[in-house]
């Protein structure tokens, strides 16, 4: 059985989430982009990406399409592993 909530109405709302998070939306689009730039010149298939980072081939997936952006450590785990890294997340 789950705790009642104690905070019951002193959540974000879905216009004050939206509001916080719109000046994000271009840089946001800006690195999903190059992450999918960066996996796309880094691996030679999903799988072997997958493997890589120790995911689903489905967050592959959508890594490879830019459709979610990855986990703090995976970020870092890419700065240490990926050749390519700095070159194309700067966009060089």
């Amino acid at each position: 059985m789950s705790h009642a909530n104690l905070f019951d109405g002193r959540g974000r709302g879905r216009d004050a989430t939206r509001r916080a998070h719109a000046n994000h939306g271009t840089d946001r689009a800006a690195f999903l982009r190059r992450w999918s730039l960066l996996m796309i010149a880094s691996f030679a298939s999903r799988e072997v990406c997958a493997v890589h980072f120790g995911v689903t081939f489905q967050t592959a997936c959508n890594w490879f399409d830019g459709l979610n952006a990855p986990y703090g450590h995976h970020v870092d785990h890419a700065t240490r592993s990926l050749a390519r890294y700095a070159e194309i997340m700067r966009g060089d």
